[in-house]
């Protein structure tokens, strides 16, 4: 498994302008729990969050994906990265 191509994808799915609101968002744990455990009951807790999460992770995947231009320019990474992989094997 080459890391750099997975670092180019999890570049490419999770950037930094999605990171910076979720630390936020979590920061504020306190407030999104009070807010949660209006809507959730107790015993399902753990699996709300569960829900939550994934459709966060399925939400920033799909706007990864329909971005057309931000594709190209992960293919075109993971293509520089596979050259230069090929460069370094080659005496």
């Amino acid at each position: 498994m080459d890391w750099k191509v997975l670092r180019a994808y999890v570049d490419h799915f999770l950037p930094r302008e999605v990171i910076g609101p979720v630390v936020i968002v979590f920061s504020l744990e306190g407030v999104v729990d009070g807010l949660f455990n209006l809507y959730v009951p107790d015993g399902y807790e753990t699996l709300g969050w569960a829900v939550v999460f994934l459709l966060s992770l399925a939400l920033i995947a799909y706007w990864g994906a329909t971005d057309e231009e931000a594709r190209e320019e992960l293919d075109d990474r993971i293509e520089e990265i596979q050259t230069e992989a090929d460069t370094e094997e080659s005496p």
